[in-house]
């Protein structure tokens, strides 16, 4: 309570500072965002629920999974052609040499693995 009442911190100068809270609002991709959360999730629910609960073939496992990859397949059509500044900025995909358009697809191999190592060290080290 006493951090509540009391930490005043002082005010964050970023380059949307000029910008009302509305207008911040404005600049957010909640579409892109509401598609990449909603695809993601129904195609969860379709690997959940396939070979468990029903074998993969039923409707119950296919609506989600296939609804779930056209809605990521809508968000992609979306980022690269339907917004200029989306959740995935263009810039990372743009680059004058192949040393740095090759950057971001090395960094998300790279963001892979930490995520595996993650993984292993959250499910076997507890086992040791």
């Amino acid at each position: 309570m006493g951090l509540l009442l009391g930490y005043n911190p002082p005010k964050r100068h970023s380059l949307f500072r000029h910008l009302s809270f509305w207008q911040k609002l404005g600049t957010l991709d909640i579409f892109g965002a509401a598609l990449l959360v909603s695809g993601t999730t129904l195609f969860i629910v379709g690997l959940n629920l396939g070979g468990g609960q029903f074998p993969w073939g039923d409707a119950h496992v296919l609506g989600p999974l296939v609804s779930g990859l056209v809605i990521l397949l809508a968000f992609g059509v979306y980022e690269t052609w339907g917004t200029k500044v989306g959740i995935l900025h263009h810039d990372l995909f743009k680059g004058v040499t192949r040393r740095q358009r090759a950057s971001f697809p090395v960094f998300c191999i790279l963001f892979f693995c930490e995520g595996a190592i993650f993984f292993a060290t959250a499910v076997w080290y507890p086992v040791m």
